[in-house]
């Protein structure tokens, strides 16, 4: 798991890390990404799990999702639900 691993890092220290990550997924270990970089997300991660005000909003696949999308699920709440209906 790893929780904000390039915080605070120079832009050649964060990709390393993100180089270091991707090795670990293709040789088929499950890697948890926590991060709020969406463009990082897209392109470091498999599936995306959303949330918004403590609650599941959405679990995608990465290959096709955009950054509004994601965006829409990060700022959906239960009456923004119950208005779509």
């Amino acid at each position: 798991m790893a929780a904000y691993p390039v915080r605070g890092l120079d832009i050649n220290s964060s990709y390393t890390i993100y180089n270091l990550l991707n090795e670990q997924k293709e040789k088929g270990v499950a890697v948890i990404f926590v991060g709020e970089d969406l463009d990082v997300l897209i392109d470091l991660c498999d599936r995306i799990l959303v949330l918004c005000a403590g609650k599941v909003t959405g679990i995608v696949d990465a290959r096709n999702i955009t950054k509004e999308e994601i965006g829409l699920l990060m700022t959906k709440t239960e009456a923004s639900e119950k208005e779509g209906e």
